[in-house]
Formats: C-alpha cells, sequence, structure tokens
C-alpha cells in the first residue's frame, strides 16, 4: 500500500540544515543559486530567508514581514489606513530614523563635496597639461 506523502513534510527543513547551509554560504562564498541546485531546494529566496531568519545577515538587511490577509469578512479592514501605534518604541524607531537621516544627509555631502573636488582637479590638469579628459558633450 502506497504511502501518503503530506506536501508540507516535503520543505519542512532541519534546522542543522538551514544551518549548515547558511554557512557554506557566508563561510565559503557559494552563491545561493549554486546552493539551490546542489541540495535541490525550491528557489534561493528560500535560502535567503533562512539567512535573514537565523541572523547571518547585519541587521540592516534583516526585516520582518508583514502579512495581512484580505478575505471577504475582512475587506473593510483593508481600505481604512493601518496608523502606527503611540507608544515609546514606536517614537524610539522615530529617532532611530531621523537619526538615519541625518547621517545619510552628512554622507551625501561628503560625497558631493568629493565630487566637486574630483571635477575641479580634472579642470586643473586639463588646463595644466593640455590634454581632454572629459568627454565633451555632443561629441560621438
Amino acid at each position: 500500500m502506497e504511502e501518503k506523502i503530506n506536501r508540507f513534510e516535503i520543505n519542512r527543513y532541519s534546522s542543522e540544515f538551514k544551518h549548515l547551509i547558511c554557512k557554506e554560504h557566508i563561510e565559503q562564498g557559494t552563491s545561493l543559486s549554486e546552493l539551490k541546485r546542489k541540495y535541490q531546494l525550491s528557489s534561493h529566496s528560500l535560502i535567503h530567508d533562512w539567512l535573514r531568519k537565523l541572523k547571518y545577515l547585519p541587521e540592516k538587511y534583516r526585516f520582518e514581514r508583514k502579512v495581512i490577509e484580505i478575505g471577504i469578512q475582512n475587506d473593510t479592514q483593508a481600505a481604512m489606513p493601518i496608523l502606527p501605534p503611540t507608544n515609546q518604541k514606536y517614537d524610539c524607531e522615530k529617532e532611530e530614523v531621523n537619526s538615519e537621516i541625518i547621517r545619510l544627509k552628512k554622507e551625501l555631502e561628503d560625497a558631493k563635496i568629493l565630487a566637486e573636488g574630483y571635477r575641479r582637479m580634472i579642470e586643473i590638469t586639463e588646463q595644466e597639461y593640455k590634454i581632454s579628459i572629459q568627454k565633451k558633450p555632443n561629441t560621438k
């Protein structure tokens, strides 16, 4: 008599197996597509999910997915905007976002200054050595 296989049991992997694959990717640099082929996994995004859930990725690459199921019984809920909670955790997250914005603005300003320095350096070099470094507009 044939044994019935639950399709959900096929895709369940042990914690050791997940860690093995994640370590191989991080330590040996094996690509996700190579690991997918080697271990006959359904997709490389499965490995990426393991990397994130098992905290192999740096904090900035980790995020939790928020899933909202929409059905007949809750279709009015989907139309309503989701408001952030007004608690201390939200305020803390807001401060982190603001500090990240400030940091990024500083980085952008530094990059602009660096680009301007390179532009001036190229101009001076072109004038002193009488060579064309920059591509002129409308040339082919």
